[in-house]
C-alpha cells in the first residue's frame, strides 16, 4: 500500500512539473531534468550506446520538450513519456547508423538490450553462487532484446504494461505475451517456481 501511494504522489509530482513547465517554470523544467537524468541514462545505457550518444539523445528530447512547452500534452505518465522519446532517439540515432538489423516486417528492426548482472554478484567465490551466477549469465542469452527490454521496465522501472505498450509500441496485450514469453522462457531452462525472483535479484 505504501508502494501504490508513493507512486500515486510520484505522478501528481510530475504532473505538476508538467503544468509548471507549460507556463515557462524552467526552475520546473530543471527539476523533472535532474529528477529522470540517472535513471534515463541507465536506460539508454542498456541499449549498448556510448555513453555520449545517450548524452546527445537525453539533450535532444529535453529540448525539444522545452522548445515545444506550450503544445506540450502528455496522455500517459511523465516517466513513460520520457523512457520512450529517449528510446525513440535512441533508435533512430541506431538506424541512422545502419546499426540495427532488419528482420521480419511486422517485427520492425533488431536492437540490442542487455541485462548485467549486479557487481556484488560479480564478486561471488562461493561454489554454489558461481554456480548460480553461471546459469543466470546463461539465461540472459536466452532472452531477446525486447523480452530484457520489457523486464527491465516492469521490474527495475516499475511501469505499468499500459506504459511498457506505449513505450515499446505494442499493443497492451502484446506487452503481457512479451513478458509471458521472457518468464517462460526462464522457467523452462531454470525450473522452479522461484526462478524469476532469482534472477531479479542478480541483476543489476
Amino acid at each position: 500500500m505504501a508502494n501504490a501511494t508513493f507512486d500515486l504522489n510520484n505522478l501528481h509530482e510530475d504532473q505538476a512539473l508538467i503544468t509548471q513547465i507549460k507556463s515557462g517554470n524552467y526552475d520546473a523544467f530543471t527539476h523533472l531534468y535532474n529528477k529522470y537524468v540517472r535513471q534515463l541514462t541507465q536506460y539508454g545505457l542498456k541499449f549498448n550506446v556510448d555513453l555520449p550518444v545517450i548524452q546527445d539523445c537525453l539533450h535532444d528530447v529535453f529540448v525539444w520538450l522545452w522548445t515545444n512547452r506550450y503544445k506540450l500534452t502528455i496522455h500517459h505518465s511523465v516517466k513513460s513519456y520520457l523512457f520512450k522519446s529517449v528510446r525513440t532517439s535512441i533508435l533512430h540515432t541506431l538506424e541512422k547508423k545502419n546499426k540495427l538489423r532488419p528482420l521480419h516486417p511486422e517485427e520492425g528492426n533488431e536492437y540490442s538490450f542487455e541485462l548485467e548482472l549486479s557487481p556484488e554478484t560479480l564478486m561471488l567465490q562461493n561454489e554454489d553462487r558461481k554456480q548460480t551466477r553461471e546459469q543466470i549469465e546463461s539465461l540472459l542469452h536466452k532472452l531477446t532484446a525486447k523480452q530484457k527490454e520489457v523486464i527491465y521496465l516492469r521490474y527495475y522501472e516499475g511501469l505499468n504494461f499500459e506504459d511498457i505498450a506505449q513505450n515499446m509500441n505494442l499493443s497492451v496485450k502484446a506487452s503481457y505475451k512479451l513478458m509471458g514469453r521472457a518468464i517462460a522462457t526462464l522457467r523452462e531452462n531454470m525450473p522452479g517456481s522461484r526462478v524469476l525472483l532469482l534472477v531479479l535479484l542478480h541483476l543489476h
